[in-house]
């Protein structure tokens, strides 16, 4: 049953966020209306036809026809659309210049990770053979079809080169268009496109896009050369400076008998076989399973890690009631969350291809990484030295507050992740209060515990009684990672040479037994 209600509500969301179906046409269309309120403004539309190679195989690939409208007021800025989920393997254009001269500078650049792409190899509109960056293995050729301005609100419109007059300008801020068609043949040849062109099970394709609307090319020096260096984009989730859409690439397809070209821009709607999200249930399963699989639970399992069970294991030492002893407790718990912590290191090294670290996220998860092989050594040595000694040493000051900082610098990391991976402000903030409110819990407690323990065991100022780091029980109790003074040949975990206290209840009314006894025997005689 509950499978089929999450079905359902699968069905009825990819439903609500699909494309309108009522649309009558062949073409797709995704578009940003965002001049008006200073944001990202820009039309896509998609073509698909398939290529059929000559070789006697025939085999058979997808040509893609991308078109833009990118309106803008000035010369500051780029706007970028891509092929798959993330920038690693995408075909992208990328499209900048200044509306008073010269055509729009379109530049298909590509990159293996989330890095400042390269320009590839591809056919500018001026026939010329542009690209530089030898990372990306190219099957397919790109075209620049077309790369021209159109003055938009009203004055002469039309394509401006070099050379061309002056515009007469409109009246008011001059708003011009971009207008730029690519082509990419046997474009499926290429990464993120294999991964996806087909639309995988549901049939759509993500596609990303991008923004920036403050970068000075002429002022940085590489003037709107094909291969000018970029500034990136807004990078929160949601700020406005990227993000993704799916194309129904069903309705891209050209029909069988038909080889041309038709796009033509749909004024007034955003979404032509297109949407913000997956289309259908098929599509939302291959995003989760293929997108997810590293980034989002590299996340994930850090999460679990340094907001779940490391906190927890500090609990476990301190707490004498509940099944098992708190050292068992502790030691189990902090090995799971150990593990669980350098498997998330490993995911996060796999999405970094293991390059060195570049950014503060990379470099504190690495320092954490080693602390925690530091903090287990510690924790082992203190253990060995407190059952011989009784007390505390320098090694057990070394590892509990190695291991405070491992949490709080943990818990920072996933901050730091979070932001780096572009998530937004209130998903942050509320990993920021959930680990404020943590941290405030565990300081009351780890107070409380340490209040209750000195009461109990009446020490004085230098620390060095037996019960170092935890209260004692009622009845005498353990400590911390060590065993009671009779029991100091029994085995490390401080079980061997000890009686349960159900044991101890059961053999002091065995003992009791056998004294009436005697004492009944006694008084016949």
């Amino acid at each position: 049953m509950a499978s089929l209600t999450l079905a359902l509500l699968l069905a009825l969301f990819a439903l609500l966020t699909s494309a309108d179906p009522s649309v009558p046409t062949q073409n797709t269309q995704f578009c940003n209306f965002g001049h008006p309120t200073g944001h990202a403004d820009f039309c896509f539309g998609l073509s698909v036809k398939n290529h059929s190679s000559p070789k006697p195989n025939h085999d058979f690939h997808k040509d893609f026809h991308v078109s833009l409208s990118i309106r803008r007021s000035g010369k500051l800025g780029w706007t970028a659309v891509g092929t798959g989920p993330t920038m690693a393997g995408s075909v992208m254009v990328v499209v900048y210049g200044d509306p008073g001269r010269g055509r729009p500078a379109v530049s298909v650049r590509s990159v293996d990770g989330h890095h400042l792409p390269g320009t590839i190899d591809h056919q500018g509109v001026d026939g010329e053979v542009k690209g530089e960056w030898e990372g990306v293995e190219q099957g397919g050729v790109v075209r620049v079809m077309r790369a021209e301005w159109v003055l938009l609100g009203g004055g002469k419109e039309g394509r401006h080169d070099d050379e061309m007059e002056e515009w007469e300008k409109p009246d008011g801020p001059a708003t011009h268009a971009a207008r730029v068609e690519v082509v990419c043949e046997k474009c499926d040849t290429f990464g993120s496109v294999q991964s996806w062109g087909s639309g995988g099970t549901g049939g759509s394709m993500p596609w990303i896009w991008a923004w920036n609307d403050h970068q000075d090319f002429e002022h940085d020096g590489d003037g709107f050369e094909v291969g000018a260096k970029l500034k990136m984009h807004r990078h929160r989730e949601g700020s406005g400076g990227f993000g993704r859409f799916w194309v129904d690439m069903r309705r891209a397809a050209l029909e069988g008998g038909r080889h041309e070209w038709d796009f033509e821009e749909k004024e007034g709607n955003r979404r032509v076989g297109t949407s913000d999200g997956p289309i259908g249930v098929g599509a939302w399963f291959d995003f989760v399973v293929r997108v997810w699989s590293l980034a989002k639970i590299h996340g994930v399992v850090m999460a679990v890690g340094f907001l779940g069970l490391f906190p927890l294991g500090l609990v476990m030492i301190r707490m004498n009631s509940g099944k098992g002893r708190p050292f068992k407790r502790h030691w189990r718990v902090q090995v799971l969350a150990t593990t669980v912590a350098v498997v998330g290191a490993m995911i996060g090294g796999r999405l970094s291809k293991w390059h060195m670290p570049k950014t503060s996220h990379q470099w504190l998860g690495v320092g954490i990484v080693v602390g925690l092989v530091v903090q287990s050594v510690l924790g082992w040595r203190h253990h060995v030295d407190f059952v011989r000694i009784k007390r505390r040493t320098w090694i057990s000051h070394g590892h509990i507050w190695l291991g405070r900082f491992l949490v709080a610098g943990g818990l920072v990391n996933v901050v730091l992740g979070m932001l780096l991976a572009g998530k937004g402000a209130g998903s942050v903030w509320l990993v920021v209060a959930v680990g404020v409110l943590e941290a405030a819990g565990l300081g009351y407690w780890l107070w409380r515990a340490e209040r209750q323990r000195k009461q109990a065991a009446g020490a004085g100022e230098d620390g060095t009684e037996a019960l170092a780091l935890m209260p004692r029980s009622s009845d005498g109790g353990e400590n911390y990672f060590a065993l009671d003074e009779s029991e100091e040949e029994s085995s490390d975990e401080g079980e061997d040479g000890k009686m349960s206290d159900e044991e101890s209840l059961r053999k002091r009314s065995v003992d009791s037994a056998t004294s009436v006894k005697k004492s009944l025997a006694a008084t016949k005689d």
